[in-house]
């Protein structure tokens, strides 16, 4: 598929029949989508810890509510995101001979690095003060452990020794961990499995469907409400009998209606893949699927008065929740994939584009700096940095400030070839 050769003239409407990337290409949107979302995330992250904020910037609450802010969205988003990028992913691979098994191979060590990553982050909050090593250090030596076996170095080679040191790093942290349970041998537990996690279950159980179904449309189109059935048949208490499982998985969300958000963004992500498809029809499928989202989870919203399950609720992953979050994101990525890929309006948007291609690191980013703040915040200028959020104007502007900046950081280091890469 190709691109313009040259800008469109002033005067004259982009046209939106052309053709676009072949999947061995990076296609923009999605970069400058996955970046903004890292920057949103970072911003409302650090809005959390602020005085006075407004309810529509902050989750809903209490946790039960029914209800959602432009906050509760961000999750669900990059969960799509995970999905729209999928079949170019996987399609580039097959492009290049690998076999099925192959490609599955590389679905299963990718779901489980987030796994591992994941559960590392969540733990980080629960360090004893009275275990072996300081939370801060704890916290710290993860993250050291997680760039030695996945970060890309400019001009080295990730060598095994390498990635073995972080790799046994890791282990002897696993064995340092003390929680604030009783003591045992191993007290590193997967809790609710972090936002990593999380999405590593969803794009396992999405990877592991569109390899079944070899990228089939109709294959996706009807495991995406099943998925939604395996959350409703989870909420009805149909998986009781698997409750000793309960403290590694919860079907209903994890295997269910997260799955479900991935999937859906790998429908739309079909679009994207060859025979050549057009502006117009690509631009066309997310705004309708959008449409066929939002209808569908009003319409499953109007049951709440029936169950708490179809009330909207990120905590609880409810379907009508996903749904509506599918929805946004999808007629998101068409905004901006008529700007960058159709009208060709890119100007100030590289360095989101590049944060986008680095996002892992920006999920690792915060919580190193919200450690190293807490470690130097006896320190004037530091110390200055939490009383900034003792107000909301202030507290903005912080924010503002520390989500731009990580992200630029981000966006830094990626030009710089330093990266993270599962």
């Amino acid at each position: 598929m190709t691109r313009h050769a040259a800008a469109q003239p002033a005067s004259q409407a982009p046209a939106i029949t052309a053709t676009t990337a072949s999947p061995s290409e990076r296609l923009t949107s999605l970069d400058i989508l996955r970046g903004l979302t890292v920057l949103v995330m970072l911003f409302v992250n650090d809005l959390a810890g602020v005085t006075g904020v407004p309810g529509w910037m902050k989750h809903v609450q209490p946790p039960n509510a029914d209800g959602m802010t432009f906050v509760d969205v961000v999750f669900p988003a990059f969960l799509f995101i995970v999905g729209l990028a999928m079949p170019l992913a996987f399609e580039r691979r097959f492009a290049r001979g690998q076999s099925v098994p192959e490609v599955l191979r590389h679905l299963v060590l990718r779901a489980g690095s987030l796994l591992v990553i994941g559960v590392l982050m969540v733990n980080s909050d629960n360090v004893s003060d009275a275990g072996w090593l300081h939370p801060a250090a704890w916290g710290l030596l993860v993250y050291l452990a997680v760039c030695l076996v996945w970060m890309n170095l400019p001009g080295i080679k990730r060598s095994l020794l390498v990635r073995f040191a972080g790799v046994a790093l890791i282990v002897c942290l696993v064995f340092a961990f003390k929680g604030q349970g009783a003591g045992a041998l191993i007290e590193l537990r997967p809790s609710w499995w972090g936002i990593l996690g999380l999405i590593g279950w969803a794009y396992l159980v999405t990877g592991l469907i569109y390899l079944a179904g070899r990228g089939n449309s109709l294959v996706l189109a009807a495991a995406i409400p099943l998925l939604y059935c395996v959350y409703f048949a989870d909420r009805a208490g149909f998986f009781a009998r698997l409750s000793a499982f309960d403290s590694l998985v919860d079907f209903g969300s994890m295997l269910g209606s997260h799955a479900a958000i991935t999937a859906s963004g790998a429908l739309l992500g079909l679009t994207l893949l060859p025979p050549a498809r057009t502006h117009r029809s690509r631009l066309l499928a997310a705004v309708l699927l959008g449409a066929a989202f939002a209808v569908a989870g009003l319409l499953l919203h109007s049951l709440h008065s029936l169950h708490p399950m179809f009330i909207y609720n990120k905590i609880a992953a409810t379907a009508p929740w996903c749904l509506l979050s599918c929805a946004w994101t999808a007629w998101i990525w068409a905004a901006i994939y008529w700007l960058s890929e159709v009208a060709r309006v890119r100007k100030g948007t590289s360095w989101l584009a590049a944060a986008g291609q680095n996002a892992l690191f920006a999920f690792i980013l915060g919580p190193i700096a919200y450690t190293l703040l807490g470690l130097g915040s006896r320190l004037p200028g530091i110390a200055s940095w939490s009383w900034l959020g003792d107000r909301f104007s202030t507290g903005l502007f912080r924010s503002i400030l520390f989500a731009v900046a990580a992200t630029w950081l981000t966006a830094f280091l990626h030009r710089r070839r330093l990266t993270l890469r599962l």
